[in-house]
């Protein structure tokens, strides 16, 4: 009958069971493959390891002699009946790689069947009741039974049937076979004997560990005569119920059980009995003695026999209890006296253990009489631990250099470990001692390798902690490259704009000794970055020429060094709207800018909490810049900090006066800005739109000059200006060239006849109005101010009106869109042109060329400028036009004057063909000047 197919192990847990390794895997041509859950799997093909069969079945069904049946770790549900044979030279393996065996509920009999079959290896498997009957030259080997009732059965008709190094509950051999070796084997039952024999005369039991619950441990009835009984461990722990085994009270349970028509020609000696109290160690041809002495003395038998106290083998027999650690030390009157003192040449004897582990001579404990195999089914070995290492005094040298190794490992068991050093060029060494020296004859990657063994066979390996070289001799060479950093994230962990990376990692690597100092000199004055891995980044304050030099040390106090000279300059970059917040207002909380010292902006996300969607990687920031209350006439200028203050101006301010204008900077040190007030003092407030970085957001596409908006009656149309306090949508995309991929439209807002004083806003249609100006006008004035506004819902923008009546003007010089065309390489503002140079002055309905692609480091493909334009010394009220050199002029205004004001405005400019623009004079005669504070260049 079958015993419970309950799943009591998962397959997992079966190899920490067995604790054995799965053996290497066979060539193809002499392997059928078995694998139930693999998709693939078909009874009726090849039994490949690419189509495996999905049962056992089909595999002893189609196995011929000399190849192995090897199963992928699985639970098979099937009663497996061999019966096909191999031969003594060719014999047929079956290797379970741990798989559960666990049989069919639908039929009864045992899960295994072996049944008139030749020579077959058995082995790995888990299962639950396997039986062996008319067979010869059988291996049963590393294999587990599943459950407390489960058991594994020798039937009647065998020869030279063998059940080695395997977990067992019940092992039985039920008689009329011959040659039967049981050797290596844990057996465990609950309720009966763990290890009978009946009706089998010759049988050889050697080495196994045997805890026995109600029943006898090792049994041999009815007839087995002939036994030989050696080296086996007995172990009656489990007659009561308090370790869950069925007994009621204490049993009188025999070790070893010979019945008197066994006895005849049988030998039991050099076994260890553990009887508990009540228990019976012996029953010899129907009697019992208490001792091997009394044992001895009344049957010849058991002259090496040992009875020893239960606290020196484990409570299940499995392994035996290695000698405690006293003062670190092993004490020899702590180890089991069933270490080093079984009979080694007894019949039955295998190389190794139910482990592994091969036979130790422990160093701690006397060998017996007839060697130093240890009793029962497992060999007391030494144990590693997981602290083993390999160093070497030298990991990077040139060939030809003695290495010397040296190997740390601990064990249970001192001086005794044995070293193997594989240098990792095809030699190894293998010595007692912790240490070996090599010279390497040529360079090579190796990778020196540890292996260490312990006596009975454990091993533990290790490489060396560092990396390992061996190189060809030579000089220390230096080689350096440089190189712009791009920042590679848009938050506060970017890198800097002006950030240069040197390198010289190519020369470390290729150092034949060790570089022990890499110091890099960015010939700024300001200091040497000492770097570990050749490589290193430093942030320059201002662009220029610099000489970058590195300097090497190696490990044999040599130097070497290598100069270049590296431009360093802002990479192009593209725009990020951010919602705009107020960065700077010193009417509170500060005191006005004066004419003493430079105000710092800080830029970064650090230096204004509340808007975290700056990025310390932008290269340009892009703001809305308001003077009020000046008490003098005066300038502002705006510039990156860390740089030279240039000559250029941003905004011109008369005493009394608000003037605002749009900036577009480069970022100095440590993302700031600073601020310069030429004359007396001045309110300043900063609005801060949006930021330019490498390699994110949106490229910017100039257009012609073209009227998105106009409010005032001309040519029949009604007057249609913005009244108090008013918002007005306006659609851009789809107007003056705008596409509908537009995010942004970059806008000259013009506001005339406004009959009181106030501002402008313009806003993305759809959001909240932010509370700052894009405009800033009084009662009567004519003023213009360039804003880049983020387009909202619909492709609209909000334009709102503070207080007042005033007409509008809105004028599209261009777009950003993520299929834009242009890059914004920023650049530190410069003085393009200024009539005042020569006292010649732009007159009336005249126009001049200004050249800015080509010059000024500016390339002639740039396809459009930043332009700070300033009108001074009209003497007429008018206005300025720029546009593209070789286009018609627009009927579009990029500033408005009256005479005798000094105005500036920021211009976004388009490019003719030639690099040039042109600047339109309508009335009078006035002075220009045009600062450079960028380019863009098809991207």
């Amino acid at each position: 009958m079958h015993t419970s197919r309950a799943i009591g192990l998962t397959t997992a847990a079966l190899i920490a069971v067995l604790g054995l390794p799965i053996p290497a895997v066979a060539a193809d041509s002499d392997t059928l493959w078995v694998w139930k859950s693999n998709a693939n799997c078909s009874d009726t093909g090849p039994g490949s390891r690419t189509q495996p069969f999905c049962t056992i079945r089909a595999a002893v069904d189609a196995v011929q002699p000399g190849q192995t049946v090897r199963l992928q770790q699985d639970i098979y549900t099937e009663d497996v009946r061999i019966s096909r044979s191999g031969t003594a030279q060719a014999p047929i393996t079956f290797i379970g790689n741990s798989s559960w065996l666990a049989g069919s509920s639908a039929t009864p009999g045992p899960a295994l069947t072996v049944s008139g079959a030749q020579h077959v290896v058995i082995r790995d498997f888990q299962f639950e009741d396997a039986k062996v009957e008319n067979s010869t030259g059988i291996t049963l080997d590393r294999n587990a039974t599943a459950s407390y009732s489960s058991h594994l059965e020798i039937g009647s008709g065998n020869q030279d049937v063998s059940v080695t190094r395997s977990h067992l509950w019940r092992l039985q051999v039920t008689g009329g076979s011959t040659g039967v070796v049981v050797s290596n084997n844990s057996l465990s039952e609950a309720g009966t004997t763990p290890l009978s024999v009946t009706g089998t005369p010759g049988v050889t039991l050697t080495n196994n560990t045997v805890a026995l619950g109600c029943g006898p441990g090792i049994a041999l009835l009815d007839g087995s005569t002939g036994a030989r009984v050696y080296n086996n461990i007995v172990d009656s722990h489990g007659t009561t119920t308090n370790d869950n085994r069925p007994c009621a009270g204490t049993a009188a349970a025999t070790e070893l059980l010979v019945s008197a028509d066994s006895a005849a020609g049988s030998v039991a000696d050099y076994n260890l009995l553990r009887a508990k109290d009540g228990g019976t160690p012996y029953s010899w041809a129907g009697a019992d003695y208490p001792t091997p002495e009394k044992f001895l003395a009344a049957t010849g038998q058991g002259g090496h026999d040992l009875m020893v106290d239960p606290k020196l083998v484990n409570a299940y027999g499995a392994h035996l209890s290695d000698c405690q650690l006293v003062g670190g030390k092993p004490d020899p009157n702590t180890c089991s006296p069933a270490i080093d003192s079984a009979k080694s040449d007894a019949p039955g004897v295998l190389d190794t253990d139910l482990d592994g582990h091969t036979p130790v001579d422990h160093p701690f404990v006397a060998n017996g009489d007839a060697g130093y195999l240890d009793r029962g089914a497992s060999e007391v070995a030494d144990e590693l631990y997981y602290s083993t290492r390999l160093t070497a005094d030298h990991t990077w040298a040139p060939s030809g250099t003695k290495v010397t190794f040296t190997a740390a490992a601990g064990s249970k068991w001192k001086d005794t470990l044995h070293y193997t050093f594989d240098f990792g060029d095809g030699t190894t060494e293998t010595t007692s001692s912790p240490t070996a020296a090599h010279t390497y004859q040529a360079a090579c990657a190796c990778r020196p390798k540890l292996t260490v063994t312990a006596l009975g066979g454990g091993q533990a390996t290790a490489t060396l902690d560092n990396a390992f070289k061996v190189t060809t001799p030579g000089p220390l060479t230096a080689q350096l490259t440089t190189s712009d950093v791009r920042p590679t994230k848009t938050d506060w962990s970017a890198d800097a704009p002006l950030t240069v990376q040197a390198d010289a990692a190519n020369a470390v690597a290729a150092s034949p000794w060790p570089v022990t100092d890499i110091r890099f000199d960015f010939g700024d004055d300001s200091w040497k970055t000492v770097s570990i891995d050749g490589t290193a980044k430093h942030t320059y304050k201002a662009p220029g020429d610099y000489k970058v030099t590195v300097t090497l040390t190696d490990s044999q106090g040599r130097v070497a060094t290598s100069s270049l000279v590296h431009r360093v300059h802002y990479l192009a970059g593209r725009y990020t709207t951010v919602t705009p917040y107020r960065a700077m207002d010193t009417r509170t909380y500060q005191y006005p800018v004066s004419d003493v010292l430079p105000r710092t902006l800080d830029l970064s996300s650090w230096g204004h909490p509340e808007n975290r969607e700056m990025s310390d990687g932008m290269t340009a920031v892009v703001l809305n810049v308001t003077a009020t209350q000046a008490t003098k006439d005066t300038f502002l200028t705006l510039w990156p900090s860390g740089q030279p203050r240039p000559t250029a101006s941003n905004l011109n301010i008369k005493a009394g006066q608000t003037v605002a204008n749009l900036v577009t900077v480069p970022v100095g040190y440590n993302q700031s800005v600073d601020i310069y007030n030429h004359s007396g003092t001045t309110d300043v407030i900063v609005d801060v739109l949006g930021y330019y970085q490498p390699d994110t957001g949106n490229r910017f596409s100039p257009t012609a000059p073209s009227r998105l908006l106009d409010t005032r009656p001309l040519n029949g149309t009604a007057d249609t200006r913005f009244t108090q306090d008013e918002a007005r949508e306006v659609q851009v995309t789809g107007q003056a060239g705008v596409p509908n991929s537009a995010s942004a439209v970059v806008l000259n807002l013009t506001a005339t006849q406004s009959t009181t004083g106030g501002y402008l806003a313009a806003y993305p249609h759809g959001h909240k109005r932010p509370g700052i100006s894009s405009l800033n006008f009084t009662a009567g004035q004519t003023v213009a101010n360039q804003a880049i506004v983020p387009i909202g819902f619909d492709g609209k923008i909000d334009l709102y009106n503070l207080r007042g009546e005033t007409q509008v003007i809105a004028d599209v010089v261009g777009y950003y869109s993520y299929d834009g065309k242009g890059e914004f390489m920023p650049v530190a503002p410069t003085r393009l042109t200024d009539t005042r140079t020569g006292n010649t002055p732009l007159g009336a309905r005249a126009e001049l060329a200004v050249q800015v692609g080509g010059t000024n480091g500016v390339p002639s493909d740039a396809i459009a400028a930043v332009l700070n334009v300033t009108a001074t010394q009209p003497t007429a009220a008018g206005f300025l036009t720029v546009w593209p050199d070789g286009q018609p002029r627009p009927g579009t205004s990029s500033l408005n004057f009256l005479a005798g004001q000094t105005v500036p405005n920021h211009v976004t400019a388009p490019l003719g063909g030639n690099g040039r623009t042109r600047i339109y004079n309508h009335a009078g005669s006035t002075h220009v000047l045009a600062d450079l504070s960028g380019y863009f260049t098809n991207g």
